[in-house]
């Protein structure tokens, strides 16, 4: 007999040791038609089993018994695909020898505390059994989660036990193993001994959720829904407490948990399991997940706010969106508005060039008009003055008497002429240039009538502009002024004052002569009405003051512009 190889668990797993004669040490959990489960130190394994001299079914005699199994080990491996199955083997002309026979009742075994799976026993077997009691606080057959006060374990059963459910208190015996932070019972049996309320949760801080005495234990936890997912095996709810995202996994599919809102906050009772961490080794757990046992143990503690992360940003990108909008659209406002102004510039200079023909129209009227007026009846006069004067029937002294109103006459027409050009000429559209040619004009007229003026002050010469039409039509009626004055006033002093309030002119004639009462005909009076039209033409007001014997005050009031 050739001497048997003892295989480790990964030369079982990968097929390796395929064709070679070897001996393993177990557990014969379960018995069935295909061959047997076997439970070793590293885990477990089916074997198909050929035992000579043996059918399959007597192999029931072996369950739950400790044995030594020798044969010839062949891989078992799919005859389609030709790829070995993982933790399937084959043991062909086996021997089998029974180490400890099977427990007459496995409930038999002594009770120990979830705590106590965690101390240091050195009497402890691989193949030594274990029995806890408690209470199941999550059930995903075959695996199931139970607590005994404050600690926690898992346990997969070997085979189904009908109507265990949550809240059940049962007695499991089992092989214990450290697989992560809490204990648990592999190859496990249990039995229903009564039904009870599930225990408080207990409430988690924030702060404090990574702890290995948490785990598969009963807790309820305060987060944010970050989203609901849908699963294979029902709905996982992904929350966000303090700093630390984990899920919530649900073995069942519910409207309610579908119809949650993301950034609803949400308080949630279930188990914790531990991720990461394994006593065994000393890891400590790095993460943690819940396991929900109904959608009983979620709790809407608040609705998210109106302005979430998500608006926010469909907000901005809208708003984006208009700002871009409302750029192009000012955009090409600006470049009509640029060619409506453009071609307004064009309508506005084309008016101006209009305004200002017809402007130069009317002030070529204006002149023709006013050499009309003052010289066309001088011109004829003199005409007729000459033709007199060369008439050989006239005595000669009546020819003398019509030479010299023809001399007056021409210089009539010359000073006329000198004040249309005056009048005309742009130099003198300024309010000095306008006072400079009154007071000359004033000291000729009133210096040949022998009457003394004067020009009253303070006066500035201000840069006021006066048109040739507001000019000329003021001097008219300045000089319509003095001209009354010299005729019909009998005055022997005139004083002048010119001033300037408010963009308007007001210029004063006030004389020493004799006066006239404005209640009845006075001589003159037509001057009178001539200058209030001149002055009401443009704009402008006309006021005279007069008493017998105080003598009379004429004032102009012309706006500048």
């Amino acid at each position: 007999m050739p001497q048997p190889v003892y295989p480790t668990w990964d030369q079982l797993m990968n097929g390796s040791l395929d064709a070679q004669y070897v001996e393993l040490q177990g557990i014969i959990t379960t018995v069935n038609t295909n061959g047997v489960t076997l439970f070793t130190g590293d885990g477990r394994i089916r074997l198909e089993l050929r035992v000579v001299g043996m059918k399959t079914s007597e192999l029931e005699g072996y369950e739950d018994a400790v044995v030594r199994v020798r044969g010839c080990l062949f891989a078992s491996w799919d005859y389609v695909t030709h790829e070995v199955k993982v933790g399937e083997i084959r043991v062909y002309g086996a021997e089998i020898s029974v180490e400890q026979p099977p427990p007459k009742d496995l409930f038999s075994t002594p009770l120990k505390t979830i705590g106590e799976l965690l101390q240091f026993n050195p009497q402890a077997g691989v193949f030594q059994r274990v029995k806890v009691s408690g209470q199941i606080i999550n059930a995903q057959p075959p695996e199931y989660y139970m607590m005994d006060g404050k600690s926690g374990l898992q346990f997969v059963l070997k085979k189904p036990v009908p109507g265990l459910e949550v809240g059940d208190l049962v007695e499991v015996v089992g092989f214990p193993g450290l697989r992560g932070a809490s204990p648990l019972l592999q190859e496990a049996v249990a039995r229903k001994i009564g039904h009870a309320k599930l225990p408080e949760a207990r409430k988690l801080p924030p702060n404090d959720l990574i702890r290995e005495d948490y785990d598969s234990t009963l807790v309820k936890i305060d987060g944010f829904l970050v989203s609901v997912r849908e699963t294979p095996a029902g709905q996982s709810l992904e929350m966000r407490s303090g700093i630390r995202t984990f899920m919530a996994r649900l073995n069942s599919r519910s409207n309610f948990a579908r119809a949650l809102t993301p950034g609803s906050r949400l308080e949630l009772a279930g188990v914790y399991i531990g991720e990461g961490g394994n006593r065994a080794v000393g890891e400590d757990i790095t993460s943690f997940e819940l396991l929900l046992n109904s959608p009983s143990d979620i709790t809407v503690l608040a609705q998210p706010p109106w302005w979430t992360l998500e608006k926010m940003l469909v907000m901005l990108g809208a708003l984006a969106c208009v700002l871009a909008v409302t750029v192009l659209w000012i955009t090409q406002l600006r470049r009509k508005v640029e060619q409506r102004t453009a071609e307004l510039e064009i309508q506005i200079r084309e008016r101006q060039r209009v305004e200002q023909q017809h402007a130069m129209e009317q002030e070529r009227a204006r002149i023709a008009q006013d050499l009309h007026d003052e010289l066309g009846s001088s011109l004829t006069e003199i005409t007729m003055l000459g033709v007199r004067a060369r008439s050989a029937s006239a005595p000669l002294d009546k020819q003398n008497s019509y030479l010299e109103q023809m001399s007056e006459k021409a210089r009539q027409m010359v000073t006329a002429l000198d004040e249309i050009v005056w009048a005309m000429n742009p130099t003198h559209d300024s309010l000095a240039s306008m006072v400079s040619y009154f007071s000359i004009y004033a000291e000729r007229f009133l210096g040949l009538a022998n009457i003394v003026w004067r020009l009253e002050g303070p006066f500035k010469t201000y840069e006021y502009a006066v048109d040739s039409r507001h000019r000329h039509q003021l001097f008219l009626a300045f000089k319509e002024a003095l001209t009354n004055i010299v005729r019909h006033s009998g005055a022997t002093e005139v004083r002048l004052s010119i001033q300037v309030e408010k963009k308007r002119v007001r210029l004063t004639v006030a004389d020493n002569g004799r006066g006239w009462s404005q209640a009845g005909p006075a001589e003159g009076m037509d001057g009178v009405a001539n200058m209030r039209a001149r002055l009401e033409k443009l704009g402008g007001r006309f006021e005279v003051n007069s008493k017998p014997g105080e003598g009379t005050m004429v004032c102009f009031d012309l706006p500048l512009d």
